[in-house]
């Protein structure tokens, strides 16, 4: 239990120092080194020489500890520079749903001239790797994202062994880049919703060329079908025309959540949060009544991704 105790102090430590930004660039105050397994080895290598140079009074043993020291001393100032002066920040971040992953791309640029190298990346598990970097990269990550609601990334982990792999020098990054996680969907029977449409409802639907309702008159074409010609314009006088008709893509729908299948509250917003999804995919209109928000009728992919964001912000 005290170690847990501990590390929840380390953490909230470590919060404290490293704030959550848009935009980072790692310093002396962001930086973390100390020795790697390797380095563990290497120092007790060190400290056995030692011991040996110091019992059989040998200058050259001991010379040659203090050669092995030295190196040591150097590695650790090159290991921290090839850390130093990343910059790192977040391009976009897309919206998810639970049981998927949020989809987050970063750009790790230098500050300086010199390149940076063996720069590893850990972020939710993902692991990317950068041998050599010379100029700004752009780095894809999938976050997975379990629960509905707002979602906050996990620390992002920014670390090199570079050059002689006996130190490792590392970095945590908290990006302050919140995304909404929508319902996962859920498939059920739709009951009757209401779909009564005003007149101003009705125009605003998108149109498609059909059979229905007549549309408008255009020009005759050749090569169009005769039956299209208006006969009575034609006999007035008024040169060729043809009628043009039109369909509504789809009728108006309303999703009412009192009006979803008796079940709990983060069932009924997957029921809806499926809905949303085939009434976008088959181009129907709709819209959406919440018990705190409501989403006026309308239509296409930014009206979709309008509702599931409603939807992921539900309390």
């Amino acid at each position: 239990m005290q170690s847990i105790y501990q590390s929840a102090r380390v953490q909230r430590w470590v919060r404290r120092r490293l704030p959550s930004l848009p935009q980072v660039v790692l310093n002396q105050k962001r930086i973390f080194i100390f020795l790697s397994g390797e380095g563990a080895l290497y120092s007790a290598l060190l400290l056995l020489i030692f011991i040996a140079g110091i019992n059989y009074a040998n200058n050259l043993v001991l010379g040659f500890c203090f050669f092995l020291g030295s190196v040591l001393v150097v590695t650790i100032h090159h290991t921290y520079a090839h850390l130093s002066g990343l910059q790192l920040e977040i391009v976009d971040a897309l919206d998810s749903e639970a049981g998927a992953a949020a989809q987050y791309r970063i750009k790790i640029a230098p500050t300086g001239s010199r390149p940076h190298r063996q720069i590893r990346l850990e972020w939710d598990g993902q692991i990317q790797q950068i041998d050599t970097l010379a100029s700004a990269q752009v780095l894809t990550f999938g976050l997975s994202t379990p629960q509905r609601g707002r979602f906050v990334p996990p620390r992002l982990t920014v670390s090199t062994i570079y050059p002689l792999g006996i130190l490792r020098a590392w970095s945590y990054v908290y990006f302050d880049a919140p995304v909404w996680v929508a319902p996962q969907p859920i498939a059920c029977e739709l009951l009757e919703q209401g779909s009564s449409m005003s007149a101003d409802d009705e125009q605003s639907l998108e149109r498609i060329r059909g059979q229905d309702e007549f549309e408008e008159l255009k020009s005759f074409v050749p090569g169009e079908s005769m039956a299209r010609i208006s006969w009575a314009h034609l006999a007035r006088g008024q040169g060729l025309l043809s009628k043009h008709f039109s369909d509504p893509r789809g009728q108006q729908q309303i999703l009412d959540y009192q009006r979803m299948p008796p079940a709990s509250h983060e069932l009924r917003l997957s029921y809806l949060a499926y809905w949303v999804k085939q009434f976008a995919a088959q181009q129907v209109a709709f819209g959406l009544r919440l018990p705190q928000a409501e989403l006026p009728v309308s239509i296409g992919e930014s009206h979709a991704r309008a509702a599931l964001r409603l939807l992921a912000e539900q309390p």
